[in-house]
């Protein structure tokens, strides 16, 4: 994601359960839910509606992230 697209507010592709990732909380896309993880935990499907896509809040995988080389 560039500077524009953060500006902007478009947020980064939609994150498959099954992933490693950064420590931070994730949200379902479908119903919302939220779960925070430790780094390198691979996200399971959501425990509420079994959906496998998640979009990054907070940490290192989420668009706002000020340091996103680190």
């Amino acid at each position: 994601m560039g500077l524009l697209d953060f500006l902007t507010g478009k947020r980064a592709e939609p994150i498959p359960s099954g992933s490693d990732v950064s420590a931070g909380t994730y949200r379902c896309t479908e119903c919302g839910n939220e779960i925070t993880t430790g780094s390198v935990k691979s996200l399971p499907p959501c425990p509420q509606c079994s959906n496998n896509s998640w979009e990054a809040v907070t940490g290192g995988d989420a668009a706002g992230d000020p340091y996103p080389d680190r």
